[in-house]
């Protein structure tokens, strides 16, 4: 019966990996959905693999000084297998490479990852568990002689999944535009997808550390233990989101309760529930703080798996002394252990995998372009894309329960969401006739296919534009119910703006859907669909523009504790801004007499935006050829103690209400129509961005005198500078 037992936990163990699946299916945009599926299940393959080949005889070999095992032929592989305990060591070795590949969501390269993961199972769990589980007659690992505590994985297969999974993370940087203007913009589509993972996750790990038991009495008492650390994690947890009043925060309940299960592995066999309920309470409340810590110092975690894995391993590790209460010398002496332990397989895995990452990274690339980035791994790997529909109908339904319940406060928001959806499911089904009559009439079938995967691989970047679109749009009705970010007046101007910026695009929408079936011709209708995705991108980005000058009017967004050399920031970013220039077939003229010295107190990231927005702004201008280069140009105040961006452009002037509205938008929320909004928006956003930096902006517009846009920042003084100040 207790064998038995065995293999059902043992088969239910093998939900972990597909427990992953299904937590990062929830955490990433459906263009990406089909490479992180494939990415995980390559990884689980490969740790297999590499476990039978190679891990095996590195973590149960005869050992070479307790670092490592060492075993010659195939007689230990041979022997793979043949109880419930290698499939369950077949699982949990399969994490840490698992961890690796959901570490590069959304943005790493598929070939390149998939051998980083193959490395990290090879070098990682085998050699850490061969330290800390290996007793033979041979010899101990050298943690296991030194009576290191780990019964269940938490800190071998955890912290080592955990540290390998943030040295890739740190070696790819993060996600376009997840830090920090873009913290509250959705990040993935399915919180169900991801709630349902951490609970197969959950279900998995209780089995495979309750397998462990000598008897069926202690499976149950294992499983009772754990489902009770388990629950106060969670509660914790949700304790934690309430006292902290983070709306964005909701997403962590699931990690906190992957936590307490994770800590609990190395403390079920043995622990009380008492015990087991502490634990389960500090791994929770400590992963939402890991979680808090990693967004403040940007580094990203898709899944969050490195918050829960680390935390988890964590709590875990330093409780199982006290929940054992069994000491050695002394319970201090025990920490000191457990802190080795920690330590160096944390290091092991850390320092590997950053080595491994960084040899690849210089080797043939490690992270995607920013191109393929922003249309989805899932076309740039594959050539795929799913269906948005099922998106776009969501949307819709979302629209209906906000109309039956806000009242007719976001009315106006609906109906522009509503329109704008219908607008790009006609084109859909426009093109989708289009392309069906091409393939009935064609004389040559191969022309004709090759004329409509064309026309499809173009209609795949409107669907990309509109889904952009759709996730903005769907995030402000999130937010317009609540009130607590912006006031009633910036909503209801916020509701004009985006009337006047997206109805635009609906219309021009329209008129293509209609032209299409007009069209025989493969260049006509590549033209139309191209064009289609042209308007869209305009439109999407003065969507964001509006969202971000929304999420500007939030005190303390922008992190004013930061600091920023605007002038080696300039320096970095000239290339990108004349590549703008270029574009829009104007010239630009960066002037700064310094590429780094000019220091002041606020965000990279924000400054960033004020550099590119205020040329925008200017190429707006410019609606004639024969005029003068656009003049960006930073340098020091004579008085030293402020930095003054100039920009000075010759084209369009502006008029005394565009100017009103650019440094007041609020007082114009009657004249939107009458003020050409798209084409202030972006010095509208850049007058936000400098007060909340404690800037100074200011403007002015003359007929033939150009447009000179000015702004002033505190120039960060050094303790040099300082002192020589207070001498004088």
């Amino acid at each position: 019966m207790l064998e038995f037992a065995r293999m059902l936990m043992s088969i239910l163990g093998l939900g972990l990996p597909f427990g992953l699946i299904m937590v990062m299916s929830g955490r990433v945009k459906y263009r990406n959905e089909l490479d992180t599926f494939l990415r995980i299940i390559a990884a689980f393959c490969i740790s297999i693999i590499a476990y039978w080949a190679i891990g095996y005889g590195l973590y149960s070999g005869e050992t070479i000084q307790g670092f490592i095992g060492s075993t010659t032929g195939f007689s230990h592989r041979n022997d793979l297998l043949q109880g419930e305990s290698d499939l369950r060591l077949l699982v949990l070795f399969s994490v840490p490479a698992i961890s690796t590949a959901a570490a590069m969501a959304e943005r790493g390269k598929y070939h390149s990852g998939n051998l980083l993961s193959m490395f990290v199972a090879v070098a990682i769990a085998p050699v850490a568990a061969h330290w800390a589980w290996h007793s033979d007659a041979s010899g101990d690992g050298w943690l296991f002689a030194r009576k290191f505590l780990d019964s269940g994985g938490t800190i071998v297969i955890f912290i080592s999944s955990g540290f390998a999974a943030l040295a890739v993370s740190l070696s790819l940087g993060a996600r376009l535009g997840r830090f920090p203007m873009q913290m509250g913009r959705p990040r993935g589509q399915g919180p169900t997808w991801y709630g349902m993972g951490v609970i197969s996750v959950v279900i998995s790990i209780v089995t495979l550390t309750a397998m462990n038991s000598s008897s069926l009495g202690e499976m149950t008492a294992a499983f009772y233990v754990l489902l009770i650390g388990s629950s106060f994690a969670t509660l914790a947890g949700s304790f934690m989101l309430v006292i902290m009043r983070r709306g964005e925060m909701t997403q962590n309940i699931s990690t906190s309760a992957l936590a307490g299960t994770v800590a609990l592995t190395s403390v079920a066999a043995y622990a009380e529930p008492a015990d087991a309920a502490l634990t389960g309470m500090l791994a929770g409340a400590v992963s939402i703080g890991f979680n808090r810590i990693l967004a403040t110092i940007e580094i990203d975690d898709p899944g969050e798996l490195i918050s829960a894995f680390l935390s988890g391993g964590f709590v875990g590790g330093l409780m199982a002394p006290l929940a054992l209460k069994e000491y050695g010398d002394s319970l201090a002496n025990e920490f000191v252990i457990q802190l080795i332990g920690i330590g160096a397989i944390g290091a092991w895995s850390f320092l590997v995998t950053f080595i491994a990452a960084q040899f690849l990274r210089f080797a043939g690339g490690l992270r995607v372009s920013e191109i393929d980035e922003k249309r989805g791994l899932s076309v740039t790997h594959f050539g795929f894309l799913s269906e948005p529909d099922f998106m776009i109908s969501n949307v819709m339904r979302l629209n209906d329960r906000q109309m039956l319940g806000s009242g007719e406060r976001n009315s106006v928001l609906v109906k522009i969401s509503t329109d704008f959806t219908q607008a790009i499911v006609g084109l859909h089904d426009a093109t989708i006739r289009a392309t069906d009559r091409i393939l009935s009439t064609s004389t040559d079938p191969r022309k004709g296919a090759a004329m409509v995967a064309r026309i499809r691989l173009a209609e795949d970047s409107v669907r990309v534009k509109a889904e952009d679109i759709m996730m903005l749009l769907e995030e402000i009705l999130r937010k317009g119910d609540t009130g607590d970010l912006n006031s009633e007046q910036f909503l209801q101007w916020g509701q004009a703006a985006l009337d006047r910026l997206l109805v635009p695009v609906k219309t021009d929408i329209d008129k293509l859907a209609r032209h299409i079936p007009l069209q025989a011709e493969l260049a006509e209708l590549e033209g139309i669909v191209i064009t289609a995705a042209e308007v869209l991108s305009a439109g999407a980005h003065q969507i964001e523009l509006l969202r971000d000058l929304e999420e500007a009017q939030i005190d303390g967004f922008f992190a004013n504790d930061h600091i920023c050399d605007i002038a080696a920031l300039l320096h970095e970013r000239s290339d990108r801004i004349k590549a703008l220039a270029e574009v829009r077939n104007r010239p630009v003229q960066i002037d700064c007499p310094v590429n780094k010295g000019l220091t002041v107190n606020g965000d990279a990231n924000a400054f960033a935006r004020i550099l590119t927005l205020t040329v925008e702004g200017a190429l707006n201008r410019q609606l004639s050829s024969g005029i003068k280069p656009v003049r960006l140009e930073l340098k020091e105040h004579s008085s030293g103690q402020y930095v003054v961006l100039d920009c000075l452009d010759t084209g369009t002037s502006l008029s005394n209400r565009q100017i009103r509205a650019i440094r007041e938008p609020l007082s114009e929320d009657r004249a939107l129509d009458e003020l050409g909004l798209n084409q202030i928006l972006p010095l509208i956003l850049v007058a936000r961005l400098v007060q909340s930096m404690g800037g100074e902006f200011a403007i002015s517009s003359e007929h033939q005198a150009g447009t000179h846009l000015r702004c002033r920042f505190r120039k960060r003084q050094t303790k040099a500078q300082n002192s020589g100040r207070k001498v004088a």
